[in-house]
């Protein structure tokens, strides 16, 4: 009877913050709280503020007249047509569809060499590997074919500049080549363009 009263003081002694078992805090209920809302969200909730033009169709505002490559054309004679044209890059088109685009930035990799390669140490090694791969591609490159970028960003005639924009801003080009329904290159649109048809509209208003 003495150790069943001992052991009930005992235990109505305890410590409330006495961990229970698996070593976790015994602890009453709380009611659940909701975290605030970052500050930086508040504009989720705002009505867009978009520029002019912003709903303009592609195609009205397109450059139609492009001067085009051809996967099997000289990279040296290319790069005279580039400069001739006062442009820093053309699409490469096969059978009128958009397979590449040749820049300055892929002309630079001849003039730069193997001094372009990725040493070690420079990111994950897979990762340095493939660019590597890319870059000695170029370097070696004596045709478009060879040394384009084969990953052209394009959009259809039919969408509007804010959409031209965001895929010039997901892609991280300052170009896209314009394409119709079944692919075929029907002009290019730059930023530039978006830019100053806003600027343009602005004036109108």
């Amino acid at each position: 009877m003495f150790m069943l009263l001992w052991t009930t003081a005992a235990l109505i002694a305890l410590p409330a913050s006495r961990p229970a078992l698996g070593g976790r805090a015994a602890r009453s209920p709380q009611p659940c709280l909701l975290a605030e809302r970052p500050s930086w969200l508040g504009f989720m909730g705002r009505k867009e503020q978009n520029w002019p033009g912003h709903d303009e169709i592609v195609s009205r505002f397109m450059k139609a007249d492009v001067v085009f490559l051809k996967p099997e054309d000289d990279l040296m004679s290319a790069a005279r047509i580039l400069d001739a044209s006062g442009i820093t890059g053309a699409p490469v088109l096969d059978d009128g569809k958009v397979v590449g685009i040749l820049s300055q930035t892929d002309l630079l990799y001849k003039v730069a060499g193997r001094a372009s390669l990725k040493l070690g140490g420079e990111g994950a090694a897979s990762v340095r590997y493939a660019e590597n791969t890319v870059r000695l591609r170029k370097i070696e490159a004596e045709t478009v074919a060879s040394a384009m970028s084969r990953s052209p960003a394009c959009i259809e005639e039919t969408a509007t500049m804010q959409e031209a924009a965001a895929r010039m801003l997901k892609a991280r080009h300052n170009r896209l080549c314009v394409v119709n329904p079944v692919g075929r290159l029907v002009g290019i649109i730059t930023s530039s363009d978006i830019v100053r048809l806003a600027l343009a509209e602005e004036a109108s208003v």
